[in-house]
């Protein structure tokens, strides 16, 4: 513990995890190309506008750089948080406001699934596997749009990473997660259910175009 005292310990823990979040690496890649990420393309501040607004390999070592985050505030609040369970998660998800929210580019961000995928590397890597190839492509397929799919399965995984895991502190984490993805793209959302939009970010509509034209 940083702190003995188990209540202090854990604020540090909390605001060091935002402050990590908020590490804008996609804005500072887009800097040293002239660009400010956050008026091209989608203006997400995150690896998927990287790799269309500044190039592919910005965009890869960015969305490599947000997993980074997740995994080290994993392991951070883990070695730090008294064995307590639930402190690491709560840490991640903090971590995920702190990167949609960014304190250091005027509470501008990304989306957060990055660090998301980080701390789950860490913490429990194969359920990372069963996100992406049991519970993302069914949403994506039914609802053909990025930000809604990714909301519901990440829902409905929590669920399914309480029974795994065998703590409802994981479905607790998860849905956290959910509401703070969704917060962040609540206009989008909002305009799927209302307007009827459907956007699937260019780099997943490649992936599953052949599956789109089946249905």
């Amino acid at each position: 513990m940083l702190f003995s005292n188990f209540y202090l310990n854990t604020a540090l823990i909390l605001i060091i995890s935002y402050i990590i979040g908020s590490i804008p690496f996609a804005y500072i890649a887009g800097r040293i190309r002239g660009v400010d990420i956050r008026k091209t393309g989608s203006g997400n501040v995150g690896g998927m506008n990287t790799i269309s607004s500044v190039g592919a390999l910005a965009g890869i070592l960015v969305a490599l750089a947000d997993m980074g985050k997740g995994a080290l505030v994993a392991w951070f609040a883990t070695k730090f948080s008294s064995s307590h369970p639930f402190i690491p998660l709560l840490a991640v998800v903090v971590t995920i406001v702190g990167h949609n929210w960014m304190i250091f580019i005027k509470f501008k961000g990304g989306k957060g699934l990055a660090i998301l995928v980080g701390a789950l590397f860490f913490l429990s890597p194969l359920s990372i596997l069963w996100l992406y190839l049991f519970f993302m492509p069914p949403a994506i397929i039914f609802y053909k749009d990025t930000y809604v799919s990714q909301a519901v399965a990440i829902f409905f995984f929590s669920f399914f990473m309480w029974y795994r895991e065998g703590s409802y502190y994981w479905c607790i984490f998860l849905i956290l997660v959910t509401l703070v993805y969704s917060a962040k793209c609540l206009g989008l959302i909002m305009t799927y259910f209302t307007e009827g939009r459907r956007d699937l970010s260019p780099v997943l509509h490649r992936i599953i175009k052949p599956f789109l034209k089946k249905i």
